[in-house]
């Protein structure tokens, strides 16, 4: 895709040649966008059919966007598609989809004893708790406390 928008630019404007090469150019893009979507359609199906909840956190994505170095990624992963397609599948298999805030701190927090790291930044990735000792990977924490939060606001019972 990258040599195709390069050929592209370095073709005359209005020329049949750069338009033969934008008509390749979208072809690869609609080819691109195909498989993103086939990809969400079969996650968000086996995630669905494999469990009878799942815990989500609302994401201020507009924010996320506004970091350059996370902007690309976070866009082509489409979140909101990704959501909107386990809704409706889980409305669809009778299941439940259950949600937190985005402000609660969820890969702050420690799982174990409740201790809030304030001091903790995007790049770190592992951290230790000082109280209790727990050495907590951010993003199996952030799971963790997702589901007591939606456990906790739904009045569930964890087994």
């Amino acid at each position: 895709m990258k040599v195709l928008q390069k050929r592209v630019s370095r073709k005359v404007k209005g020329s049949k040649n750069r338009n033969k090469a934008r008509q390749h150019l979208s072809k690869i893009h609609e080819t691109i966008s195909n498989q993103r979507n086939n990809f969400q359609h079969q996650l968000s199906f086996r995630l669905i059919s494999e469990n009878q909840a799942i815990a989500l956190e609302t994401l201020n994505v507009k924010g996320m966007v506004k970091n350059h170095c996370l902007a690309q990624s976070i866009s082509d992963a489409s979140f909101s598609g990704f959501v909107t397609k386990l809704e409706y599948k889980a409305e669809w298999l009778g299941k439940t989809i259950l949600r937190i805030g985005r402000f609660e701190p969820s890969s702050k927090l420690c799982n174990v004893c409740g201790h809030h790291n304030s001091n903790l930044t995007l790049d770190v990735r592992e951290w230790t708790c000082p109280d209790c000792k727990t050495k907590h990977d951010r993003d199996v924490n952030a799971a963790i406390n997702i589901k007591k939060f939606s456990l906790q606001d739904q009045n569930l019972i964890v087994i």
